[in-house]
């Protein structure tokens, strides 16, 4: 039978690794956008484009044709991926080592700076900006919502669970 103090240590080992597969879920990504930055890369401009909408006419001048500024965007989805792994790795390792601490909860802070940035990136830039201001949700081939969907709630799923008190 486990005392409390066993299912306190219990509970902060399952929100570290949970911190850790955010920040390895976040590498990976920032990782796939580099190997293969073609490909996302379509991604935003053809979103920024407008191009597989079918609504070209009524919603022409939201449309973006400058190359520079596709390139803009992705660097700073990438760069916000990039700070977002790196926030989850450092706060992953402060919590392992603050395992039985009572400086646990200090631990997590870079945790949920991570995971509320990694929240705000997929559903701001996936869902609200490229779903809607792009209106990415009438395209049948570049639409991000459901993927942006997916990522943004499990992130904030960890993110209140890290977050709660381990009483």
């Amino acid at each position: 039978m486990l005392t409390a103090m066993n299912n306190i240590v219990a509970v902060r080992l399952s929100k570290t690794v949970l911190v850790a597969g955010a920040a390895f879920f976040s590498t990976l990504v920032v990782f796939n956008n580099l190997v293969d930055y073609q490909s996302n890369y379509l991604y935003v401009m053809h979103v920024m484009t407008m191009d597989t909408t079918g609504n070209a006419i009524q919603a022409e001048w939201r449309a973006i044709h400058e190359p520079l500024i596709w390139q803009l965007a992705y660097f700073v989805i990438i760069a916000v991926e990039v700070v977002i792994a790196m926030l989850c790795w450092v706060a992953a390792a402060r919590m392992i080592r603050q395992l039985k601490s009572p400086l646990f909860s200090h631990a997590k802070v870079p945790a949920i700076l991570g995971l509320t940035l990694g929240v705000l990136l997929w559903f701001l830039a996936f869902m609200a900006i490229s779903g809607e201001w792009f209106l990415a949700w009438q395209s049948p081939i570049w639409n991000g919502i459901q993927p942006g969907f997916r990522i943004a709630s499990l992130l904030f799923m960890t993110l209140i669970y890290v977050s709660m008190s381990e009483q």
